[in-house]
Parts: structure tokens; sequence; C-alpha cells
């Protein structure tokens, strides 16, 4: 795929501006950015439900295309195997067509004159091609997806239109890693899954075939699985080789050389200029200023190094320290039961009985304490209960059995994901005044640093994006003081800035810290213990979140070819490291060529200057002969530095 030059813009907001961009078949690549900078426009111009306002998009003849959007995904009516059996039915349905020719060659054995040849015939035929399109692996296959997305055996009969909005997301990717795809799209496809689907998501993508491109927050997510980035900011798009951590690493070296080139040229301008102002009365320090002059005005400006924008910073109220007690679980048990709708309807059945909603049990006996200071990382699958450990800690809701007890002085902040203390109904600054004494005034100041500005504030917040609700519930937290926080899926929808940004307000919040992720970058530098839940267990890891990765990076080599795994991921950073290695002695090259170009430029402009004033020597006025040498030699030293000065701007050109 290629795209060349393109451009989009909605009235007179440019979003796109200039794209160029190429896909390799079999490439992983990473597309990231700010949130609104155009990201998804840039996946539906591929896709063709947005037409580009110039530039054009060149795809392989007959390349298969899959996308899966953030938009809630419309699937067609049925159960999640027969969603799951669609993409594969050709294959199903040569399965259905040897088993019926199968019928035929047995009946065809038992009589006289049946074409049995013709039907053996066929039958070798379809088994060739059943064989060849992977029909004997198809139900591992499908099987396999399901469970790598988190889907259990009792999903199969589901109805898809009962599942949740997260349950139709994955069924969706599930879907389209089961396609023959020549490109596979996916626009943030991380926020729907558990560790343990994310990890095996990304040893699938991995092995795919197919080219990827993928938009992702998940910083984690892309070191494992692209080889190239895509940095789309002010409508333009940047491309690097390797993932996230080697992007970032050029991203340190490309901001150093450009303030290493601004600083020089601003050292080289004020020189110059301050040699012009201080150029004597006599006519060769004139000449000298006026090519001084030419050579600055001609000099191309550098620009200075852009900040890094960190988007907004949280501003977390603290109220000192507490004791050393923190929380207390002592025989904590938590079961749900049937809401007491539910139950009047079982039982108002006509004639007969009806088995009752059962109660749903998370966990039982959990004991525990947390103390101060501890930051921790509290993982585990989707419905294990990680979010009613929070409301637990929180107050929110009660332990069926047993007691949460909070320490001395312990004051606890709480970021819900689901963003309950929102209305729907009320706009920013309502949301902001109703939680605090600020005036209007304040109000819009204190969203400013959230980055909600101008009309923004008059939004009502069920009109907001997924992103802007998570700043609006940041931007109200930061509203109250405690010293133990508790944070539900913080970086859902921020982008890559404002998540940066938070994890440095975090590494520095001084009080108690339980963070709920599945963010494995954001919880690297965080976490000093980790508590693991799974089926109604909590296995509670005294170790930071980086050892906690490796330790279950090295029990699943126990079970499996991951040493081929890490072989493979130990190649490929070598060759990074190679890879980067040669360009940093390109670079090294052409700036040491540059060097030496400016010392003969120096030069040359020294010698030109003592030939005009040999020229210039009234006592030589009557040797024409030396004169015309002189001439001659002024003209070559001219000559020269014109040809010095396009090698000049040729290596500058090489270094941007």
């Amino acid at each position: 795929m290629t795209l060349s030059q393109i451009k989009k813009s909605y009235g007179a907001e440019t979003i796109l501006s200039g794209i160029t961009m190429q896909i390799e078949p079999g490439e992983k690549a990473g597309l990231i950015g700010p949130n609104g900078s155009g990201k998804t426009t840039l996946l539906k111009i591929i896709t063709g439900e947005i037409e580009p306002d110039e530039g054009a998009l060149h795809m392989a003849r007959g390349a298969k295309i899959g996308y899966l959007s953030q938009e809630p995904p419309a699937i067609p009516q049925g159960t999640l195997r027969s969603h799951l059996e669609h993409p594969l039915r050709h294959i199903l349905a040569l399965k259905d067509e040897i088993a019926a020719l199968e019928e035929k060659i047995s009946a065809s054995a038992e009589e006289d004159g049946s074409p049995l040849e013709e039907h053996l015939e066929r039958y070798a035929g379809l088994t060739s091609r059943f064989e060849e399109g992977g029909g004997y692996q198809v139900e591992s296959k499908l099987t396999g997806v399901a469970r790598g997305l988190g889907f259990s055996e009792d999903d199969f009969n589901r109805d898809i239109s009962g599942f949740s909005g997260g349950e139709k997301t994955r069924a969706r990717l599930a879907g389209l890693l089961l396609q023959d795809l020549d490109l596979l799209m996916l626009d943030e496809p991380t926020n729907f899954l558990d560790l343990s689907a994310l990890e095996w998501l990304e040893k699938y993508l991995r092995d795919l075939h197919c080219a990827l491109l993928v938009v992702s927050h998940d910083r984690f997510f892309l070191d494992r699985v692209v080889s190239r980035i895509f940095a789309l900011q002010g409508g333009r798009v940047k491309s690097y080789n390797g993932n996230y951590s080697a992007y970032q690493q050029q991203l340190e070296q490309e901001r150093l050389s450009s303030e290493r080139d601004y600083q020089r040229q601003q050292l080289l301008r004020a020189r110059e200029e301050r040699l012009v102002r201080e150029a004597k009365a006599d006519e060769r320090s004139k000449r000298q200023a006026r090519s001084r002059q030419k050579r600055l005005e001609k000099l191309e400006p550098v620009e200075g190094p852009a900040r890094r924008d960190q988007g907004f910073k949280l501003g977390l109220g603290y109220t000192g320290r507490s004791g050393q007690q923190v929380i207390i679980f002592d025989g904590v048990k938590k079961e749900f039961s049937a809401s007491e709708n539910d139950l009047d309807q079982t039982g108002a059945g006509a004639g007969g009985s009806v088995t009752a909603p059962q109660n749903k049990l998370l966990f039982k006996d959990l004991s525990f304490e947390i103390r101060w200071g501890d930051r921790i990382a509290l993982v585990g699958p989707n419905g294990s209960g990680k979010s009613t450990l929070l409301k637990l800690i929180s107050g929110a809701i009660k332990p069926t059995a047993g007691k949460v007890r909070l320490g001395p002085s312990v004051r606890v902040l709480y970021f819900d994901q689901e963003q309950e203390q929102l209305v729907p109904r009320h706009n920013l600054i309502e949301t902001i005044t109703s939680a605090s004494d600020f005036d209007i005034k304040q109000a819009r100041n204190h969203l400013g640093r959230y980055l909600f500005r101008g009309d923004d504030v008059f939004k009502q917040v069920g009109d907001l994006s997924g992103g802007e609700k998570s700043r609006l519930a940041l931007a109200r937290l930061a509203l109250s003081s405690g010293n133990c926080l508790l944070m539900d899926e913080p970086t859902s929808h921020l982008d890559l800035p404002a998540l940066e940004g938070l994890e440095e307000v975090l590494a520095g919040y001084p009080g108690t810290l339980i963070i709920v992720s599945h963010d494995r970058y954001f919880l690297k530098g965080l976490a000093n213990r980790v508590f693991e839940m799974d089926r109604g267990n909590l296995r509670i890891h005294n170790r930071s979140f980086d050892e906690y990765l490796e330790l279950k990076e090295k029990s699943a080599a126990g079970n499996g070819n991951k040493s081929e795994d890490k072989q493979e991921e130990k190649r490929r950073r070598q060759e990074e490291h190679r890879r980067r290695q040669a360009e940093e002695k390109k670079l090294r090259r052409i700036k040491d060529e540059q060097a030496r170009l400016e010392q003969r430029i120096s030069e040359t402009e020294d010698e030109i200057a003592r030939l005009e004033d040999l020229l210039s020597d009234p006592s030589r006025y009557g040797d024409h002969t030396a004169l015309a040498g002189l001439g001659a030699e002024l003209e070559k030293a001219r000559s020269d530095l014109f040809k010095l000065m396009q090698q000049w701007e040729e290596t500058a050109g090489k270094l941007e």
C-alpha cells in the first residue's frame, strides 16, 4: 500500500497534509500521534470509507484489507461460533462437500454401473484443496483464536446481540484474525483485552503473514509487535525504523541533533553579525562585511528543537503521611446476588419450577495488608474482581463477609474507570463547580489545565469522547486531597503525551498507590508489588512489575518453545542495534565532512581577502604581469569558494 501526498481538511481545519507513506507485504507498522491528529481519518482513507481532498492511494491488485475500528462494530445476528465460522466458510463448505461425496462413494460401491471412478477422482481433488487450505486445522484455529481473546467454550453458543461492547469488539477482532488478508488495520485493539489476551495477541500478530498497521497507545504492545513507527503530528507523518522504544531513542537523537545545529547556527549568526557591526571603515573591511552580510541572508534558518507536548499535567492534593498500616483485608468475601427484578421474573412462570439465577462469587477469605508507600499493580483477567477490590477499599460497596479496614489518617482518592461520578446531562463547568467551591472563572481556569478551552467547557459530559471523559474525570479527581490513590484503568483513551504526563505525576506521588491497568509500559516504572487476581485467588508478588513480567516469561518458557521466541527477539534487537550503529556512523561521517568544508571555506575566504588586499596595493599597479597572476588566483579562489559552498549545502541537506 502506498499513500502519496494525501491531504484532508474539514472546513478550515487541515487534518492531514502531504501524507506520504508505504507499507510492504508482511510489514508490521504502528501509527501513533496525539488524539485528534488524524490517525483514524487516515485509516478510513485507506479503507475507502473517506475520500481524500488531494493525493493518491495505491493498493496492490486484489489486496484484501481488514479493519477493526473504534466505533461499536456492526456484527450480524447469530452465535459467536457462526460469526467465527463465516471467514472460514469456503473451507467448511469443502468439508460438507467432502462428507456428502463420501456418502455417494459408499453408495456407489454397492451399485453396478455407478460413477465410482468419477466420484473418487473428485474426492481426491476436494481433499487436496481442503488440506492445502488448512482444513484439518480449521477447528483448532477457530477455538485457539477465540480462547486467546478471552472467550470460553460456553460463549460459542451465546448470541452476539447479548454481548457487551467489549465482547463485541473482541468478537470482531477474532473474525478478522481468521480471515486471509493482505493488510490488517487495527484501531486501538488492546482497549478491551486483559494481560493474558494481550500476550496471546502479540504473539499471534508477530507470526501473522499479512501486513499490519496498528493504532495503539499501548507502548509495550508496540514494542512487542511492530518494526516500524509512523508518527503523525501537525498533519504530517514521519517514518522511523524499529519498535516504539527505538522510535523514542531516535526522537531523542533528533532533538539533541536539532539543538546542537540550532545552537551552532545561532553562534555562527551572532559571530557574523558582530563582525559586520564592528567592521572598520577601510575598503577591505567593508568588502568583508558585505560578503558576510550576503552569507547571512542566504543562510537557511535552523528551527530550534520542538518541545515535546506533555499535554495536561495532573495536580493531586496530598494530605500528608498516614500510619504504617493503610488497608487491611480480613477474611473478605464478595458475592453478587441476582437482581431483585430477575428473581421476580423467574418465579412468575405459570406452572412448573424455574431455576433461579445463580449468585456470582468473585472471591472469599481474602486476607492481606497494604502498608504506607506501597505501589501496587493490580492485574488479572477481565471479570476477576479487580475493580470490585478497589470499590471495597473506597467504600463504594460493602463485602459480603469479612472486614475491610483503613488505617489511621488514611484518606482515599478513587478514580473510577466507569466514571460514574460524571453526570451525562451536566456540562463541564457544572461538573467542576458541583464538586468544588470554584466560581465559573476558576472552573474555566482549572479545566484549561486539562486542555478544555473556549466553548469546550459548555459541552455536555454525554457528548465527550472517551479521551475527553478521562481528562475530565482526572480534573475532577484533582479537586480532592488524599494520601491513598486508587486508579482503575486511568490510561484508557489517553494519548501518548497525556500518558507520559500521568506517569510523571504518579512516579512522584508520595502516598500509597494502587493501580488497575492493562498498560504494561505504564506499570513498569511505578509498581513495587504486584497483586495478581485469577479465578477467585489472589497471589501477591513482592517484586517490581518488571521482575513480575520476567518471572511470568520464565515460567511460560518451561511450557513451550519460548526460547525460540527469545532467540528471535534477541536477533531482532541485534539487527536493530547494528542498523542504528550504521546510521550513527554515517551521520558522524557527514558531520565530519561538514566541519572540514567549513574550515576550508574559512581558509578560502581568508585567501580571497589576502588577494584582494594585494590587488588594491598601489605599489603593485605598474607590474601588470604580477597583477594578472593575482587576478587569476583571485578568480580561482572565488570559484573554489562557490564549489565549497555548494558542497556544504549538499552536506547540510543530507543531515536534514
